[in-house]
């Protein structure tokens, strides 16, 4: 039997990316998961991923998967995924927050927050934060019915040094809040929330991006992005996780602790061992 068999997931922002690898991750451990996203058609965004070839992975996996579509800036479309859950499974047991609309302005070559258009800040946070707590609003009734289960809030190193741009470092830290602040209120109802730092990871985007010369640094010892969907069922499967509700987890330790490695079989440097970055609880290490 599969560590995850029996288990209901929903992962945020699948087409592609960390949300497509945590969904194949949880797929291959045993899990029906419910991806969603707002690419159907091939071709139709800018950078390749569908919900429905995501899907057809997991199922390759040996895994179950729903597609779903969604725009995660809608809240009706969010709260209908959700009823849908509940209709068809009756429970669940992990909502990884993932989803994240990535500004029309490229940030990643930095700038003064005053160069960029005021909508910036609402493209940035408002999927990528607000459509966390929706999402998480609708997921935790179920949760706290079974009296269990898993949020993890897709966040990054931004939360805590500057990367890129103003918003988007302040939309990653409300996130790595929210985890904190949702695990206090849910303390006594035996539900983790964890906020989670991949490293540099190489989705489509960033691999573009590094192809068109945007990026100051290689991408080639980066993390793929099913190395997050393994920390995901690393925290998922660990009978004592709810002593980390609250916390920030850094990928790369994570797969130190429980042993898991990238799909090539290495240990990818963490990005603060790339970047000369700190992580939580290294200061005066």
């Amino acid at each position: 039997m599969k560590a995850l068999e029996g288990r209901i997931a929903v992962v945020t922002g699948a087409s592609r990316g960390i949300g497509k690898g945590i969904a194949l991750e949880l797929g291959a451990a045993g899990a029906t998961v419910y991806l969603t996203g707002r690419t159907v058609v091939e071709g139709s965004a800018e950078f390749p991923g569908t919900i429905g070839g995501t899907a057809q992975e997991v199922e390759e996996l040996g895994g179950k998967a729903v597609a779903v579509q969604c725009d995660h800036g809608d809240d009706d479309q969010i709260i209908a995924l959700f009823d849908r859950v509940r209709k068809e499974q009756g429970r669940l047991d992990i909502l990884v927050n993932n989803v994240f609309t990535a500004p029309k302005q490229r940030i990643l070559q930095g700038g003064g927050f005053w160069e960029y258009p005021i909508s910036i800040w609402d493209e940035i946070l408002h999927v990528g934060c607000r459509g966390h707590y929706v999402a998480s609003h609708e997921a935790v009734p179920l949760m706290i019915e079974q009296k269990e289960g898993l949020i993890v809030n897709i966040s990054s190193f931004a939360g805590a040094a500057y990367a890129f741009n103003l918003a988007y470092g302040v939309g990653k830290a409300a996130v790595d809040r929210m985890a904190r602040d949702m695990a206090y209120e849910l303390r006594d109802h035996n539900v983790t929330c964890v906020s989670l730092w991949p490293g540099w990871v190489r989705t489509e985007h960033i691999l573009q991006r590094a192809a068109d010369g945007e990026l100051p640094f290689s991408v080639e010892n980066g993390e793929s992005p099913r190395f997050t969907g393994r920390a995901v069922v690393a925290v998922a499967t660990d009978p004592d996780r709810m002593a980390r509700s609250g916390q920030v987890l850094v990928v790369n330790e994570l797969g130190r602790e429980y042993g898991f490695t990238d799909v090539d079989g290495r240990q990818p440097g963490s990005l603060p061992e790339q970047m000369g970055l700190s992580t939580p609880g290294s200061e005066g290490s």
